[in-house]
């Protein structure tokens, strides 16, 4: 008679505890080299220079887009327009955010003075006011 004898139970169980050990170490050594990695990120010092922070000054003012707008509206929000260039030329961002605001609040249907407010707020280092501005005449 010849035939096999199958291995013995207990050889074929330790070689596969050992292929699992190694298995096992594998990924061990894998998560130290991630841990060392992330370690060394974490030491790295982020330079904030140029950054701007969110604006803390909350919403800005918006005009009324259900008013009815009259013609001495609409010359009112040009005369304003045009303050806005002279106070821009003497470099008072505030004051042109300001007279842009009142404009707006008289004629709120005129695009163009969002988009310049959100110019000068772009000037002011104020990106979120100026986001803001920027989507009205989008909407």
């Amino acid at each position: 008679m010849r035939g096999k004898v199958p291995p013995s139970t207990q050889k074929a169980k330790s070689e596969e505890h050992i292929k699992e050990e190694k298995t096992g170490s594998k990924k061990a050594e894998e998560n130290t080299k991630t841990e060392e990695l992330s370690s060394e990120e974490s030491e790295l010092e982020i330079d904030n220079e140029g950054v701007i922070e969110p604006g803390t000054d909350g919403l800005q003012e918006m005009g009324d887009e259900n008013v009815e707008i009259t013609e001495e509206m609409m010359d009112q929000a040009n005369d304003k327009k045009v303050a806005t260039i002279e106070a821009l030329n003497d470099g008072e961002l505030e004051k042109v955010t300001d007279l842009f605001t009142e404009a707006i609040k008289l004629n709120p249907r005129l695009a163009i003075l969002y988009t310049n407010r959100a110019s000068v707020f772009i000037k002011l280092q104020k990106p979120n006011a100026a986001i803001q501005d920027c989507k009205v005449p989008l909407e």
